[in-house]
């Protein structure tokens, strides 16, 4: 099963997927409006089930397809979907908005190849919680944190700290001063990672870093004083785990979705791949400390997630929304910063003891950013 299959993401597992015909069938595809994308890969994988969330779209997929498949459509079609059972299931949905499907989802699968943020750092407690009482596998393809994963295997009592690394974003050199004439496509240009609009902004603020931190406190219970970043500009080190000793254990691999969700799906599996680290030819990486006061919003997650409120909801739905009004060129980028900040000093403290409770306080803080934002356009 693979929600949100024409994201990018997606159709990155679907490149592994075809690489490997003989191990998996795909029992289903979601879709949030792209037929276009999603018609081919009906045509290509023949799953029995597919999900378009978007009504009008699944109409006229329904009437594009000659495929023996059943279209389930909108939210009530996409709960159905999420009710389905499968040996493995990618959550691959961008945002919040995979925070009902994967929770729902748990209890109908054996694994989730989890390549969403979002819902480990708004519900963390919760949705590993769930998936404990189901004995459902939760597995990350997030790079950073798959990488964790991989050298986590040789934790013992000895360790001491763990490295994510930082490419730094589009942005990295740019001075405070000149961020105010940033444009949205200065912003996505980014250096070695093709990945989804929202994320790469969150990449040149730092923001998406700061959820990774929360989902590394999440996934291997280690105290947040005990995860630290690096910036490293190549992506080609994507975590570091540091013993007492201070013997340092790296996982290395080219900046490629395909291989953590090769990893993520075939696990305790190791299947070869498209390519690899080319020792024939020389290269250099190089590493540096972040400069914290230049990415103050990772700054912000950091202290929402020491607060175990309901912070992190929040802010996560401040940063989509935001992000969206950026991408549409409805306010600059230097007012993500404003509005984040504003929104981290306004919000009612409150505890979270529910996912309902999540839910509650995402839409309260979208309708809060949204009046916010309008008086920035």
């Amino acid at each position: 099963m693979i929600f949100g299959s024409t994201g990018s993401v997606g159709k990155s597992a679907l490149d592994v997927l075809r690489a490997q015909r003989k191990q998996f069938k795909v029992h289903g595809l979601c879709a949030y409006r792209d037929i276009k994308t999603l018609s081919s890969q009906i045509e290509e994988f023949l799953p029995k089930y597919v999900c378009v969330v978007d009504e009008g779209q699944a109409q006229r997929l329904k009437e594009r397809i000659n495929t023996k498949v059943k279209i389930l459509k909108g939210s009530p079609g996409l709960e159905e979907f999420s009710h389905l059972e499968s040996d493995v299931s990618l959550m691959a949905i961008s945002g919040i908005s995979c925070l009902k499907p994967l929770f729902t989802n748990i209890q109908y699968t054996k694994r989730v190849a989890l390549a969403n943020k979002e819902s480990i750092v708004a519900a963390g407690d919760f949705l590993f919680s769930h998936a404990k009482r189901h004995t459902t596998e939760i597995i990350p393809v997030d790079s950073e944190i798959n990488a964790l994963f991989q050298l986590f295997k040789m934790k013992d009592d000895h360790l001491h700290k763990v490295y994510l690394t930082a490419s730094g974003g589009a942005l990295s050199n740019c001075r405070k001063k000149s961020l105010k004439n940033i444009q949205a496509k200065d912003v996505l240009a980014h250096p070695t990672w093709r990945m989804g609009r929202r994320i790469t902004v969150d990449s040149a603020t730092l923001v998406n870093k700061g959820f990774e931190v929360v989902e590394t406190h999440h996934f291997f219970d280690v105290p947040y004083e005990n995860i630290d970043i690096i910036l490293h500009r190549q992506s080609m080190i994507h975590a570091l785990v540091e013993f007492k000793d201070k013997t340092l254990f790296a996982c290395l691999y080219p900046p490629d979705m395909r291989i953590p969700i090769s990893f993520a799906l075939r696990y305790p599996l190791r299947v070869p791949h498209f390519q690899g680290i080319d020792f024939t030819k020389e290269f250099f990486l190089s590493f540096k400390p972040l400069n914290h006061a230049q990415y103050p919003l990772f700054q912000i997650v950091g202290e929402a997630a020491k607060r175990k409120d309901n912070a992190l909801a929040i802010l996560n739905a401040c940063d989509e929304v935001a992000v969206d009004y950026f991408l549409k060129g409805k306010i600059k980028f230097t007012d993500l910063y404003r509005a984040m900040g504003y929104m981290f000093e306004h919000y009612p403290s409150k505890k979270i003891k529910s996912i309902e409770d999540v839910f509650y306080w995402d839409n309260w803080a979208r309708e809060k950013i949204q009046q916010y934002l309008k008086t920035l356009c």
